[in-house]
């Protein structure tokens, strides 16, 4: 390094140092509050420069910090936010972060409050961060930061109590300087909670366009036998299959039930005299569908395919296959392929337009991903831990695995019209060959008979007759031929239309299974229990007892209000009306 550039460098850290000497003394701002009044604290934020938002909260009753970050990122050449302490799993966070990024801007400042260390504490705005914090500190103020895509603050503040009796005021201050101020600034986007920044509905699913459903039910395990090998053991417990139809009544009808033999093999399995389908748990289930939330992610192990199927070299990576075993999904050989098995079978959900969603369901979990974490051979890290199974559904959760296949057998198939064949014109044909004849015997007879003058005239005649006969024939005869012609040109229009729609159809039905599968592919879903079991039902509960002859069946569960029976459009329109309407 030459002599200019150590000057320059002394230079800058002597002023960096008594900057910060500047900074760190206490200054009189009380000497001319009224000049910062009114003056706008957050004139120069730029929210169009945003490329993270970051909300620090502290919990002062268990003095523990809860940072939260979304962040721009680049996937496949495109810019989306996502969530860095979830593996980046995507952000829903365009709205979310405009709405918080529009509560920063233009913030006007009402009053001065004070400046002291004792102040911050007074007014709720001691900063998170955890590197400062004393034990059992209070005060505690909430941290946003807007940074750009140099990770350069934008804005920082430290958003302390609500201003006494005046509601939507707040004492806020700028993060690593002293000033505290009365703002007007609302803190309802800044959540520092994972469910509130991402599509929390997971299927996105109209649930008016489910035409069926099919509940396998089995559960698989991993084995070790004598000798040491793992194996995998797959339990059956039966297979039905239901449709929906929301123009019929009843609106459920079973289309399969499947029993296990004690061979292993399926056998049919029908319904007593006194039984019929449990509705109320059937419309329980399709709403729990359609409404199946978030809980939380944790992303999937490296070398699972969309469609669950693991590579050759997944297979040999031991860590990888335990970790998917402690959260409840086997690795088993399927023909000439290895996939991934759920622990508690799995339920496939048919849509109108071939999409098929299947849903295969794990073991149990707490609270989060990061509550639930295991180690290597399946155990809880605590030692003594009551196992989740033991404990109450309350605050239980379950991991979920979720494919999309395409099902064109979903889509009706163009009912085409065949197209009309010329007639054979046999009558036609023959009164020709009359004709023929008879001037055939005519001519022969001419050079035995000399006709009179009477007789040629007549005969004349008769041939003009004869030949506007055939004129007029022959103009019915193509008219004939171009009314089949357009009938056919009219049929075959018809029908490319027909063909085209379906077409059109099953290239949409594939491109959203694509797009799906891309959503889910490297993703565990952790969801509630209590919907798991909503949506995971067995034989025992999809069936019941009849009840009396003539009751209704107005039995509905946990308050849960039966699906209307008639057409989606007159549903939507209820709900569009609202109460009242």
């Amino acid at each position: 390094m030459n002599e200019n550039n150590k000057t320059i460098t002394f230079i800058t850290i002597a002023v960096a140092l008594v900057l910060v000497a500047w900074l760190s003394q206490p200054h009189d701002w009380s000497a001319s509050p009224n000049k910062q009044v009114g003056e706008r604290l957050t004139a120069d934020f730029d929210p169009l420069s945003a490329a993270s938002l970051e909300i620090v909260q502290y919990d002062e009753t268990t003095a523990t910090v809860h940072p939260f970050l979304v962040a721009l990122v680049d996937v496949n050449g495109k810019r989306r936010w996502s969530i860095p302490s979830h593996d980046d799993y995507p952000a829903d966070a365009d709205r979310q972060v405009a709405l918080a990024a529009t509560a920063l801007m233009g913030l006007e400042i009402l009053n001065v409050e004070g400046d002291t260390q004792a102040d911050q504490e007074k007014f709720g705005v001691v900063d998170p961060d955890p590197k400062s914090l004393k034990v059992g500190a209070t005060g505690v103020g909430m941290k946003v930061t807007i940074r750009d895509k140099e990770d350069k603050d934008l804005v920082s503040l430290i958003i302390g109590k609500e201003v006494p009796d005046r509601p939507g005021l707040r004492y806020v201050r700028r993060a690593g300087q002293d000033p505290i101020y009365t703002m007007a600034v609302k803190t309802d986007n800044f959540s520092t909670k994972f469910d509130n920044w991402i599509e929390k509905n997971l299927l996105k699913m109209n649930p008016w366009d489910i035409d069926q459903l099919t509940l396998r039910d089995y559960s698989t395990a991993l084995m070790m036998d004598e000798q040491g090998r793992v194996g995998v053991e797959k339990q059956n417990r039966g297979e039905m299959v239901l449709e929906f139809a929301d123009q019929a009544q009843p609106h459920w009808k079973l289309i399969e039930d499947r029993k296990v033999n004690d061979d292993g093999t399926f056998s049919p399995n029908k319904m007593a005299d006194d039984e019929e389908l449990n509705v109320a748990k059937l419309d329980e289930m399709k709403n729990a569908l359609n409404d199946l939330k978030i809980v939380d992610v944790a992303r999937k192990p490296k070398g699972l395919s969309a469609d669950l199927k693991a590579s050759a070299d997944f297979t040999k990576n031991q860590e990888s296959i335990l970790t998917l075993a402690s959260r409840g999904f086997i690795v088993a050989r399927a023909g000439d392929h290895v996939e991934v098995c759920s622990k508690e079978g799995e339920v496939r959900s048919l849509m109108k337009d071939g999409v098929e969603y299947v849903l295969r369901f794990g073991d149990v979990t707490g609270g989060s991903a990061e509550s639930s974490k295991k180690d290597e051979t399946g155990k809880d890290q605590k030692e003594g831990q009551e196992s989740d199974e033991k404990k109450p559904s309350a605050g239980m959760n379950r991991y979920l695995f979720v494919m999309v296949e395409f099902n064109p057998d979903a889509i009706p198939k163009p009912q085409l019209e065949p197209l009309p064949e010329e007639k054979p014109e046999t009558e036609q044909q023959a009164a020709a060959e009359v004709n023929d004849t008879v001037k055939a015997e005519g001519k022969a007879d001419e050079t035995k008979k000399t006709p009179t003058d009477e007789e040629s005239e007549k005969g004349e005649k008769g041939m003009k007759g004869e030949k506007g006969a055939k004129g007029e024939k022959g103009d019915e005869k193509d008219a004939e031929k171009s009314s089949m012609e357009a009938q056919r040109q009219r049929i075959e229009k018809e029908n490319k239309r027909k063909q085209d729609e379906y077409d059109e159809k099953i290239a949409a039905g594939r491109k959203h299974v694509e797009e799906l599968n891309a959503r889910f592919a490297d993703w565990y879903y952790i969801i509630s229990n209590d919907v798991y079991r909503k949506i995971h039902l067995g034989r025992d509960e999809i069936i019941k007892k009849k009840g009396p002859a003539g009751q209704a069946d107005v039995e509905h569960g946990d308050d849960v209000p039966p699906l209307p029976t008639g057409p989606a459009s007159e549903f939507k329109n209820l709900q569009e009306q609202g109460p009242g309407g």
